[in-house]
Order: structure tokens, then sequence, then C-alpha cells
């Protein structure tokens, strides 16, 4: 076993991973044969994205047009609009310091947008608050049970905890992701903050939410795993 202490670069991971999970509660991821989902809805113009997540999502410190949200629109409609005739549209769902309960409470309310597909990317905060991995993990199966009621195809985002949270809670809390990814057969992003969390110059300079460009990195992990999602057979 790595012995962290040891290694300051693992030191500094960890200790800017305190801090982007601190001010997350503070605040209070083509063929012509396409899925099925998205050819039904190109009569009606416009293909609908719910993102529901925290101040990750909601693109805290940043314009709005920088958010990840507001830049995987423009994306998708750049990329695939041309061949789909369809407009994306996505609806920011993010609030700052929102927890996987919160999450459950508004999910009936985010519904009502109709939205044809869904990005769950919930979890953080409960991380940080030390909200046992069960009930965190019953929350987000709540939602994500909800969305298939309602028919709406899921992609679920992982979060990582620092090792300073404990080894044992740490392997726990990534693992109910990739659990419930399995259970619920969804699309799963490990880690939305891939490339992103812990390194300086990807965020603000208090260090601790995505700047505009920690955001476009953020961008492309989501969009790689959406196109995927809804166009797998694309080469």
């Amino acid at each position: 076993m790595t012995n962290h202490s040891q290694n300051p670069l693992r030191i500094t991971f960890a200790w800017c991973w305190l801090t982007v999970m601190g001010l997350l509660s503070c605040g209070l991821e083509q063929s012509q044969e396409k899925n099925p989902q998205v050819s039904e809805k190109a009569e009606n113009g416009a293909f609908r994205i719910l993102i529901l997540g925290d101040s990750l999502t909601e693109g805290y410190g940043v314009p709005e047009g920088d958010a990840y949200p507001a830049l995987l629109e423009s994306k998708l409609n750049r990329e695939f609009a041309p061949e789909t005739g369809l407009r994306y549209e996505v609806v920011n769902g993010g609030i700052s310091g929102a927890t996987t309960s919160g999450g459950v409470s508004r999910i009936e309310w985010f519904l009502q947008s109709r939205p044809d597909f869904m990005v769950l990317a919930l979890g953080g905060n409960d991380g940080l608050r030390g909200i046992p991995v069960p009930e965190m993990k019953k929350n987000l199966a709540l939602i994500l049970r909800a969305a298939d009621e309602n028919k709406i195809s899921t992609l679920l985002a992982g979060m990582k905890m620092p090792p300073n949270y404990g080894l044992s809670y740490a392997e726990s809390y990534a693992g109910a992701f990739q659990e419930l990814a399995g259970e619920f057969e969804v699309p799963f992003i490990p880690f939305l903050l891939d490339g992103v969390g812990g390194m300086p110059e990807m965020n603000l300079p208090d260090r601790i939410h995505p700047n505009s460009r920690g955001h476009r990195v953020i961008c492309e992990t989501v969009y790689q795993a959406l196109s995927s999602a809804l166009y797998p057979n694309q080469p």
C-alpha cells in the first residue's frame, strides 16, 4: 500500500481535493443508424438534455456561457445537428450545495421540463458531509428510477473522494456510482472532474471551482460519454 504521507504530489492533490469538496458545500460527464430515442425526436426539432447537478454544473464563478452545460449544448449543435437534423437543448439543473437528497426532492419538478435524456451529476457534497454511502446510493437510485419510470435514458457521472477521508470510505464512495451504473444499466463517467480536479491551472484563482478552461475539459468528458450513449454505432 502506498504511503501518501511520503509523496508530496499526493499530498498536494489531496489538499486540493479537500478544498474543492469543501467549497462545493460552501457554495450553498456518426453513423446513419441512430438511437431510436433520438430519431423519434427529429420531427419535433429539439432534443432536450437535463443535467442534474451541483455548483460544478451550475458554473459557479464563471460566465453562464462558459459553464460546461452551455458549452455542451453548443458542441452538440455544432457536431450532431447537421447529421441528425435536431436542435439540442441542454437544461442546466445545477444548484450550488445540492446533495443527492435534494436531487430526490426536485427531480419531479425538473422532469416537468420533459427532458429526453438526463445526466445525473450529484454526490460530491454527500461525500464532504460524510453522508453514509448507502444513503447516497439510495438517493441516486431513486433519481435513476424516476427517470426510468418516465422513460428517460440517463448518463451517470461519478465522483471521487481524496484518501484523507479514509481509503475504505473513498473506495466505497467511488464504487457506489459504478454499482448503480451496473444495476440500472446506464452509461457511466467514472470521474466527472477527470483532468480538472486538483489542477490549479484548471480552476479559479481560489483553486476551488473549475475556471473556463476547466469547464471546457468537463464538457469534452461529458460529450464523449454522451455521444457514445446517444449514437453507440458511431465510429
